[in-house]
């Protein structure tokens, strides 16, 4: 027989947390109905302005776009456990901490022992003139050289005419985002970009045995010109004039690129934090709050804010712990609180968790996961405005239902107005990895917008009531599950078949290659001059 679906009148029938007088809701969107009494204080202390204060530091310069296996991340970790000891939360991590630390290392080019080595007793060491983001494991890359030119809408080259190749490459500026993947393509051996400034890298993560197959990186201006003398080309090949055209200039002339690797243990946590229920018979079931910390960090030297994705998100969690903990009344079950690292590569710190717990999964009663809802989307014919109080609610009806009914009920106190068609990203966040344990969940998501994984996602372009409002209905929410109690787990038939976990976002959006190519003009086709 199917359970019954749970309502909100009939808990207030056998609680008295709904029996007390109500307030008027703060801030809310038309309509809303005022919050219960026992509620209103923790209610109450979630606010836009709050949310601002503390959005501004998480997307701000200080930890420089929270990247995984970057030192932003690891102050954005450090910062997000100050707020919840000072909330007066229980570290619920490794050792007594509030860090649940990854199995993670990276990989570190030694610059002082790696060079380029070429014709005419070429040698050029690494440092101040080649850095390496993306590299294989073995110590030497020998192969042919070729300069790249890419100019122009859709710039087309040869099949097969930069495979195993060394490539050296400029751009415009239209073709900076996707350059990368047009060179690699082509399966060239190693990629790198010309830059006026010193090349910088990003050390490489290490989460698997497999080394990646092909290497990347950036070179100086000045050294790449070094190696096109040297190899009987000219100067001209790594520059762009007004009104040029896509180029590609091959040689027989063979580089080597030597270099020492270091592999050294990363700092990679995720943050967790307790309340315990003032239920003695039932504090030992809980409910997961979740919301990823990480976003970009520094790509090619410039900063991936991630103020939406997922500042937003890590925002409003912070709200919600500290309402929940401000409040006098707390939930009868726990709560643990949980800011995801490594989300952004692959659902990494989520599925950490859920295959490492801190505590049984089997007490744990449903999982609710917040994941940019700082900005009104904008897709297709929808403009910003027309979503100004609109949320996706997905996967709530994947599991218990009943958990869908409860979201409905705590959103008559804040009235936002959900939407039920992105359902395919489902298995693109966090809660996807508990789900695929037996839990039921629900995520809040506010859509696409033209600055997803952009340097342009930055605090200034946030709808920061939108995320108090998001913060105030799982809140609300999460007292409610909180008497529910235990929700049906879902059938293996529920679970979705187009979900990617080891792709963070949607295919549309990549979050290196930050600017999407929408344009479709006449092809440009490039021709290959050998080298005399």
């Amino acid at each position: 027989m199917r359970r019954p679906l749970f309502s909100l009148s009939a808990l207030a029938a056998s609680s008295l947390l709904f029996l007390s007088p109500s307030r008027e809701a703060v801030a809310q969107y038309d309509g809303a109905m005022s919050v219960p009494e026992t509620l209103a204080p923790g209610f109450e202390s979630i606010s836009k302005e709050q949310s601002e204060a503390w959005l501004s530091i998480l997307a701000g310069p200080v930890f420089e776009g929270r990247g995984t296996g970057q030192v932003g991340y690891v102050r954005a970790a450090h910062w997000v456990a100050g707020k919840t000891a000072e909330f007066g939360l229980a570290p619920m991590g490794d050792g007594g901490t509030y860090f649940q630390m990854l199995p993670m290392s990276r990989q570190v080019i030694e610059e002082s022992q790696s060079k380029v080595t070429g014709p005419s007793d070429l040698s050029i060491p690494f440092a101040k003139n080649l850095a390496l983001d993306r590299f294989a494991s073995q110590p030497e890359i020998a192969g042919k050289v070729a300069f790249v030119k890419l100019v122009g809408d859709k710039p087309q080259i040869e099949e097969n005419s930069l495979r195993d190749k060394i490539v050296i490459y400029v751009t415009d500026a239209k073709n900076e985002s996707r350059a990368a993947q047009i060179i690699g393509t082509q399966r060239a051996a190693v990629r790198l970009r010309v830059v006026t400034t010193t090349p910088t890298a990003n050390n490489q993560l290490q989460r698997s045995r497999r080394a990646p197959s092909s290497t990347s990186g950036s070179i100086s201006l000045s050294a790449a010109t070094l190696i096109a003398n040297a190899t009987g080309g000219s100067s001209d090949w790594l520059s762009i004039a007004e009104g040029g055209k896509t180029e590609v200039h091959t040689s027989d002339t063979e580089l080597k690129l030597q270099y020492r690797i270091r592999e050294e243990p990363l700092a990679v946590p995720n943050v967790l934090a307790w309340q315990q229920g003032s239920d003695p018979a039932l504090r030992d079931e809980y409910i997961v709050l979740g919301a990823h910390l990480d976003h970009l960090g520094l790509q090619g030297g410039e900063m991936f804010p991630g103020a939406d994705d997922n500042g937003s998100g890590s925002t409003a969690l912070l709200n919600i712990a500290k309402a929940i903990s401000a409040n006098p009344v707390k939930p009868k079950r726990s709560v643990l609180f949980m800011w995801f690292a490594a989300e952004e590569i692959g659902l990494v710190g989520s599925a950490h968790y859920v295959d490492n717990p801190i505590l049984p999964l089997d007490k744990m009663i449903c999982m609710l996961n917040i994941d940019m809802v700082g900005r009104n989307e904008e897709k297709g014919n929808e403009t910003a405005a027309e979503n100004e109080t609109s949320l996706h609610l997905i996967g709530s009806k994947k599991g218990d239902v009943s958990l869908h009914d409860i979201i409905l009920d705590a959103n008559k106190y804040v009235n936002l107005s959900f939407e039920y068609d992105e359902e395919g990203v489902f298995g693109r966040s966090d809660q996807f990895n508990f789900f695929k344990k037996g839990t039921s969940v629900a995520f809040l998501f506010g859509g696409f917008h033209p600055d997803y994984h952009r340097p342009t996602d930055g605090p200034t372009k946030i709808n920061y009531k939108k995320i108090a409002s998001a913060a105030r209905l799982f809140y609300l929410t999460t007292h409610f599950a909180a008497e529910h109690g235990h929700f049906k787990v879902p059938t293996p038939e529920a679970k979705p078949t187009e979900a990617k976990p080891t792709e963070a976002k949607p295919a549309e959006a990549k979050p290196v290659e930050a600017k999407p190519a929408d344009a479709k003009p006449a092809e440009v086709k490039a021709e290959v001059k050998p080298i005399p």
